[in-house]
């Protein structure tokens, strides 16, 4: 069985979407404060905040990354 992940997406001050990440949890919370930390140290393009993009998903099968001992998968922009 896959494991679940929650989609997000970074949305700029002018309710653009900056970044999609997805965090390997189903703790909507949980993932939404993980994206925030990732992309503060990672995302390199301002964002105004964190949304739900697709809700919960099964894990997909590409590469993953770990951070704070989460994986996580960015998704192209």
């Amino acid at each position: 069985m896959k494991s679940k992940v929650i989609s997000l997406k970074f949305v700029s001050d002018l309710e653009e979407p900056v970044g999609y990440l997805m965090v390997e949890t189903d703790d909507k919370k949980f993932a939404i404060e993980t994206a925030t930390q990732w992309a503060k140290a990672n995302l390199g393009t301002p964002f105004g905040k964190v949304e739900l993009h697709q809700g919960i998903l099964d894990a997909p099968d590409s590469e993953s990354e770990t951070f704070n001992g989460v994986q996580i998968w960015e998704l192209p922009f």
